[in-house]
């Protein structure tokens, strides 16, 4: 039981793309448990994809973020990291590695559906430590290559550096994401929206998840949302800035505004950095 709860927490993050297993009615019977909150299964799907409390903010600050498209939908989200390399979770996209025609990238943009570049993904690489069969798992993280050089000269697209060393707890960060920012939105926020983040400590944010059966490792970093913040379904995979640096890829969270600590993939965990390096070269 525990195990489906965590695979109900993960699958929360993504948008309402088509399950790779057809398991869609099972995931959302099961989050209204989750949730516990007293909602249709309707309303428990619509709950998807927002960063609440966030605020709207232009693509040209933040070039690095872009979005993971699924048959032409929105999926959730990635990170650019070089000219043509970006990051998301790999619970996003472990299912289709076997058929990359179906995914590209977006970006350029402020908005989610116009004025940006599309980029047809050439190869899918999973950390070799990932279990995609584990509920919840550890080494989350996968790079997404396109075309050689095919972010470089693209307006508002450029990769963001990555985080060399750890962040204290109480460190005030931010993600980034388009997801939706209220259930009565058939579709995505209209611009890319940003939320602050306050770093938490792994002890804590450990305890937290523990119920759920869920094991925080160091692998991971944790924050909570400033001021009300949150992130929900569609937010899997934004980026977590911190000074400017891209420091975790989000995979973990457990519905909207319910205060629990998010998880990200650390980047500075040294097989999660060496994975990237090795795949990137950066």
């Amino acid at each position: 039981m525990k195990q489906v709860i965590c695979l109900v927490i993960l699958g929360l993050f993504c948008s309402n793309a088509v399950s790779a297993n057809g398991n869609e009615k099972a995931t959302a019977e099961a989050a209204v448990l989750v949730n516990g909150d007293n909602v249709t299964k309707a309303e428990a799907a619509a709950q998807s994809g927002r960063i609440f409390n966030g605020v709207a903010v232009d693509i040209a600050r933040y070039r690095f973020a872009i979005i993971l498209r699924l048959d032409g939908q929105i999926r959730c989200s990635a990170v650019v990291i070089s000219l043509s390399h970006a990051l998301t979770g790999a619970d996003a996209v472990y299912p289709y590695r076997n058929n990359i025609q179906r995914l590209t990238l977006y970006g350029g943009s402020t908005s989610p559906t116009s004025g940006g570049f599309s980029f047809q993904l050439t190869r899918i690489a999973v950390h070799p430590n990932f279990n995609p069969n584990s509920g919840v798992s550890d080494f989350n993280i996968a790079v997404l290559t396109v075309p050689t050089n095919s972010f470089g000269g693209k307006r508002n697209i450029a990769p963001i550096s990555l985080a060399s060393a750890g962040v204290a707890i109480g460190t005030k960060c931010s993600v980034f994401g388009w997801g939706k920012t209220s259930v009565n939105l058939s579709g995505p926020a209209n611009t890319l929206r940003s939320a602050d983040m306050i770093i938490t400590s792994e002890a804590t944010c450990a305890r937290l998840w523990a119920q759920f059966g869920v094991k925080i490792t160091s692998n991971m970093v944790c924050a909570k949302g400033d001021r009300g913040a949150d992130l929900c379904t569609g937010d899997y995979g934004n980026a977590l800035v911190c000074s400017g640096r891209l420091t975790g890829v989000a995979i973990l969270s457990n519905t909207c505004g319910n205060g629990r600590d998010t998880a990200y993939t650390k980047i500075t965990a040294s097989s999660v950095r060496s994975f990237i390096r090795s795949q990137t070269g950066v």
